[in-house]
């Protein structure tokens, strides 16, 4: 019944390259309000109180950071010229109730690139299921709702998994928006390039048969 909540958020990318250092960026100012480097979600277990979650990879200013070092061509305009990204709010929450679970998280966040106007950034999304404790309790005492719980808790997830997703989602979102307000634009790929015609390929002639004579006579005087 205690949390045992592993809160692994963190922005998805692939061909994702090792890092060893994230580079101090005086020129940009990131804020997070009322940010606890400790807690980054709160689990509400319902037969316990609200615990905090610590994310493994770190709070959410140190993300910003590290995307922004490790991924500066993304963000031209902000890396040229500078400005401030302000987190208003940023909540990631799993509420535990005894019939119903809803795990939402909400970010608001405002970014001013260095003579550009502001731009506000929102995004809101939850899960609404029944992963409680309360089902989960009866799972175990009785078998026939352990045959309905497992298999819809494996369908929508557990706790851990809808926290780590929806953070992840939101994490996503900012970088997204951040990368469009900063004038990163998708270079062609080859495969969107136009390919040269490729040259049919020469007719094989095909290898005649020997000719009788006497036949070649005949078809020649016809």
């Amino acid at each position: 019944m205690q949390c045992g909540i592993s809160l692994r958020v963190y922005r998805p990318f692939p061909n994702e390259k090792e890092y060893d250092f994230v580079k101090k960026m005086d020129h940009i100012v990131i804020q997070v309000n009322g940010e606890n480097r400790i807690q980054m979600a709160v689990y509400d277990s319902y037969f316990f109180g609200a615990e905090a979650l610590t994310n493994e990879y770190g709070p959410l200013s140190y993300l910003i950071r590290k995307e922004l070092s490790i991924r500066e061509s993304r963000y031209p305009l902000l890396i040229e010229r500078g400005g401030k990204i302000l987190v208003e709010e940023f909540q990631l929450v799993s509420l535990d109730r005894c019939f119903r679970n809803l795990t939402f998280v909400r970010l608001k966040a405002k970014v001013q690139i260095r003579g550009y106007a502001e731009e506000e950034i929102q995004y809101y999304d939850e899960i609404d299921s029944k992963v409680t404790n309360c089902y989960l309790t009866g799972s175990v005492l009785t078998l026939v709702p352990l045959l309905w719980y497992v298999p819809y808790n494996g369908f929508r997830g557990n706790r851990e998994d809808q926290l780590n997703q929806l953070g992840r989602n939101a994490l996503t979102e900012l970088f997204t928006k951040l990368e469009i307000h900063s004038g990163h634009s998708e270079k062609s790929t080859e495969s969107q390039k136009m390919e040269d015609p490729k040259p049919m390929p020469k007719p094989v002639p095909t290898k005649q048969e020997p000719v009788d004579p006497k036949l070649k006579d005949i078809l020649d005087s016809l």
